[in-house]
């Protein structure tokens, strides 16, 4: 009898408990975590979003105009400080200077943005650097320019009197002592302003712009590029100094023997050059903003600067007078007598 009293009992006991714990965990929204604290589950018929855990945001740099290639003697000018040598890496920014002598290049770079090739002889300086344009000077020279394509980003030069500026594309522009500007397309196009004209410079076009002038309406790029030069007529010297003279195309750019040399709006050109002893023989080179080429190679010169030994050659003969009749060696003094 007892034993079924406890069985009644125990049978209570469990219907009673189970509702009971049944609504603690389910229904109250508790539940005991395995360190003994109480915290809320959620409602039923919802899901739980599980959220991972916070991750830090990689570092987005901007990026940086750089120097990432030189040839020869390439200097840094920063802002009021002195030329210093160029290295590859080196960071350029607003006011900063570089130059190349008549022998060098240098290539500066803003990846995904531009890169521009500084020809020898020339000289460029950073304007600003923003995150949607950039504005640079072209003080002499040549360069080239390879601009992404981006319309929310601007590429701007300015040289002599006059700005160019594009937002994807390739050009060349080139500036002389004189201020004559030259700037061929070959992708894209090229917005060109001076004088308070606006031209626009297509692939496959150039212009030309005098200093204070409106730009030239753009032409096509010529399949030839003219190039003259006056070689001395006598080709035995005896001097190792040589006068190199010639014509070419206004804009373009002429070198001899590898050194860039000037050329005036006129495309008039004149260099001395130093030769050895011995045989000679000379490169003279043009190329313009459009990519033409050319080249012109002198008659052979042969330099000769050790003048021979002067030497006297005597008879023992020639002292020896000629004894007339009368002992005088004149003809003219035969019967003249004190």
């Amino acid at each position: 009898m007892r034993e079924k009293i406890l069985f009644v009992v125990a049978v209570v006991a469990f219907v009673t408990v189970v509702p009971l714990v049944y609504y603690l965990l389910f229904e109250h929204g508790l539940s005991v975590s395995s360190s003994g604290e109480n915290r809320p589950m959620p409602p039923r018929g919802l899901e739980v979003e599980k959220v991972a855990p916070e991750k830090p945001l990689p570092t987005v740099l901007p990026s940086t105009l750089s120097v990432t290639e030189t040839r020869g003697k390439v200097e840094i000018g920063r802002e009021g400080g002195r030329w210093q040598p160029a290295e590859v890496g080196m960071v350029l920014g607003a006011m900063d200077r570089i130059r190349t002598d008549p022998l060098a290049y240098a290539v500066l770079s803003m990846p995904g943005f531009f890169s521009v090739e500084l020809d020898s002889g020339s000289e460029f300086e950073v304007k600003s650097l923003a995150e949607n344009a950039s504005r640079f000077l072209l003080g002499e020279g040549m360069l080239s320019a390879d601009v992404v394509d981006d319309p929310e980003r601007s590429f701007e030069v300015e040289a002599a009197e006059s700005v160019a500026r594009t937002s994807g594309g390739s050009f060349k522009m080139s500036l002389n002592k004189e201020g004559f500007v030259a700037l061929g397309t070959s992708r894209g196009a090229v917005e060109v302003e001076a004088a308070g004209k606006v031209i626009e410079v297509r692939e496959g076009y150039v212009t030309r712009i005098n200093r204070g002038q409106p730009p030239r309406d753009p032409i096509e790029v010529p399949t030839n590029l003219f190039l003259r030069v006056r070689w001395p007529r006598k080709q035995e010297m005896s001097r190792r100094r040589l006068v190199v003279a010639g014509r070419t195309l206004s804009g373009t750019r002429v070198r001899i023997e590898g050194a860039t040399i000037v050329v005036d709006s006129k495309g008039r050109f004149r260099h001395a050059v130093a030769l050895k002893e011995g045989a000679n023989k000379l490169k003279v080179e043009a190329y313009d903003v459009a990519g033409n080429k050319k080249e012109v190679h002198s008659p052979g010169f042969v330099v000769d600067t050790k003048s021979d030994a002067f030497h006297i050659r005597t008879s023992p003969e020639m002292w020896k007078k000629k004894q007339g009749n009368n002992g005088s060696s004149n003809p003219r003094c035969r019967g003249f007598r004190r």
